[in-house]
């Protein structure tokens, strides 16, 4: 989390997350071809004027959770994040309920910093208990902000039945969205270039070269 606030701080990275939102590539199977339909701009335009706001949080993928019992002992939940190459586990009671969340910070801070024995105590003495969840309908915005005004690295995601369906993973999203941005950008080249192209072969050289000087700066910043 630190490299949240080392990079504009919370507003900074707020505002990575709204332009990120505002592109209109939410799939992976998203297209870059510039020469799309007048239908299918006008999708897009619709699309783009949906306040940011009402994408849920569906939208950010939220991972698959690792879930534990408040039973388990520490040494138990270790292993099955190391076998899962995860760094956290949403602990859920006998009856499938969120009753709190356990990390590797937390394992190395509450646990091993303490020299607990990790095979007799349970995830329950050492997780963060009722920690703050989502639900999948709920904005994606929202969500966001959450987890970087309270410094949270994980938020378990529930459906509308309170059940855990995901986990949202602060690194995830924020490599997503800088992702995205970067698709964009990459999408802008190539649009403005395919329309140097069209006006040299329309013979429009002297457009061209000065539409290159208008956007040239603006596509290398």
């Amino acid at each position: 989390m630190d490299c949240v606030y080392a990079s504009g701080g919370a507003d900074g990275w707020k505002s990575i997350f709204a332009s990120a939102m505002e592109c209109d590539d939410f799939t992976e199977t998203a297209s870059v071809n510039s020469h799309r339909s007048a239908a299918n701009r006008s999708i897009k335009s619709a699309k783009s004027a949906r306040r940011k706001d009402e994408r849920p949080v569906s939208k950010l993928r939220p991972k698959k959770p690792f879930l534990s019992n408040e039973s388990d002992s520490v040494l138990a939940v270790a292993k099955m994040l190391a076998s899962k190459r995860g760094d956290a586990s949403i602990v859920v009671n006998n009856y499938g309920d969120l009753a709190g969340i356990i990390t590797d910070t937390d394992v190395t801070r509450r646990v091993v910093a303490k020299q607990l024995p990790v095979s007799t105590t349970s995830v329950s003495d050492v997780m963060t208990p009722n920690p703050t969840c989502v639900s999948v309908s709920d904005s994606a915005m929202d969500a966001l902000v959450t987890m970087v005004e309270n410094r949270f690295r994980h938020l378990p995601v529930t459906d509308e039945s309170g059940s855990i369906v995901g986990c949202l993973d602060i690194a995830k999203c924020l490599n997503d969205a800088i992702t995205k941005l970067e698709r964009a950008q990459e999408k802008s080249a190539f649009i403005a270039d395919d329309a140097f192209k069209n006006l040299q072969a329309a013979g429009g050289n002297q457009h061209a070269v000065a539409l290159q000087m208008l956007l040239g700066p603006l596509l290398a910043q």
